[in-house]
């Protein structure tokens, strides 16, 4: 595992997720969340989400047709070992990182403005 990147079998073959800025954002439109919240109440739901986005991620940065579905991917996460499963949570948790390095980074660069006091002067 590298730059949020690794290779799992899936539906018989190997696919790549990629848990980038990409990936994060579809999982916050398919959930609701902000970008680097996430919601825990139901893990297998957590990692069917991260597992979809990661490879609706991969696919768009390699510029390849998805040939699955959320569906497909519920049913290959019943079948993956659990090491794998926290490999993909591992990877989360290491784009959360990168993420936030990001925006650090640019505030770094483009520090916002003072903001100004919404107290009524007297």
């Amino acid at each position: 595992m590298s730059s949020g990147y690794i290779q799992l079998e899936l539906g018989g073959k190997k696919r790549g997720i990629k848990l980038g800025n990409y990936a994060l954002m579809e999982y916050s439109k398919i959930n609701g969340t902000g970008v680097v919240e996430f919601n825990d109440e139901n893990p297998i739901k957590l990692c069917t989400d991260l597992i979809y986005c990661g490879l609706k991620n991969n696919a768009y940065i390699k510029k390849e047709i998805m040939d699955y579905t959320m569906d497909d991917v519920l049913v290959w996460v019943d079948d993956m070992p659990i090491e794998q499963i926290n490999d993909v949570i591992n990877l989360f948790q290491e784009s959360i990182k990168i993420s936030d390095n990001v925006r650090e980074m640019q505030e770094a660069i483009n520090p916002a403005k003072p903001s100004k006091s919404l107290k009524p002067k007297k």
